[in-house]
Parts: structure tokens; C-alpha cells; sequence
């Protein structure tokens, strides 16, 4: 699965902790806040959401681009500590 993240992070404290996960996770910086893995594991995807919830202060945001799951285009980002999900299906 493709899935690419976004961070608006407050902190540099934040940005070291959260590219240390990224970077665990196999999942690479390709701009400044930016990254990106074209062989990420689904089913790593929760784990990877609680890791990064439990590293971020409340005024970071974080976008996760996934396709394809559960044949859906995805779009998670956390609210409030918990995460929401959109999800684009090519359905009409």
C-alpha cells in the first residue's frame, strides 16, 4: 500500500521524535514535511497511528495518504488526540 504523510508539527522536539518513527517505520522524507512509502505494510498501519499520537503535543497535525485500502483512497488525520478518516471510493 502507497501512503504518504503530512506534518504540521509546533515543535522541533516533535519533528525529531515523529521523523525517528517515520524513519523505524521504513517510511522515507522526501520534502521538508513530507513523507513516503510505496510498500507499506496494512496491517502496521495502527500501530503506526498510536506511535505517533502518543509522540505529538496538541497544536501538531498530521495527514496520512493511503491508497489502496479496503479499495478506497484514505485520508487520516488526528483531531483532538483521536484519529478520522475519509475515505474516496471510485464508486458513483
Amino acid at each position: 500500500m502507497f501512503i504518504g504523510i503530512v506534518l504540521d508539527l509546533a515543535s522541533m522536539d516533535s519533528e525529531k521524535t515523529i521523523q525517528k518513527i517515520l524513519t523505524e517505520y521504513g517510511i522515507k522524507k522526501v520534502q521538508s514535511n513530507l513523507y513516503e512509502s510505496f510498500e507499506f505494510p496494512s496491517k502496521r498501519l495502527g500501530n503506526l497511528k498510536k506511535d505517533l499520537t502518543d509522540s505529538i503535543d496538541m497544536d501538531d497535525k498530521i495527514r496520512i495518504y493511503q491508497y489502496p485500502l479496503d479499495k478506497c483512497f484514505k485520508i487520516s488525520y488526528i483531531q483532538d488526540r483521536k484519529w478520522k478518516r475519509l475515505s474516496i471510493s471510485g464508486e458513483v
